[in-house]
């Protein structure tokens, strides 16, 4: 009977290189970072398209 429990346990056991596979598939930081990164690059033309609007508002005004 115990060679049975044991036998089952270690069936039911997370296979490593299956969950090392797992985490790097679902890697939160990676995806965050991705995230992060994306939103950074949008901000960054939303500011220049600002700037670009705001300069040619003050040519407009000065000329």
């Amino acid at each position: 009977m115990p060679d049975e429990i044991h036998n089952q346990i270690e069936s039911l056991k997370t296979d490593s290189q299956q969950l090392d596979q797992t985490l790097e598939r679902y890697d939160i930081d990676e995806l965050l970072e991705n995230e992060f990164n994306q939103i950074d690059q949008q901000f960054r033309q939303l500011e220049i398209q600002y700037q670009s609007l705001k300069n040619a508002r003050r040519f407009l005004n000065n000329g």
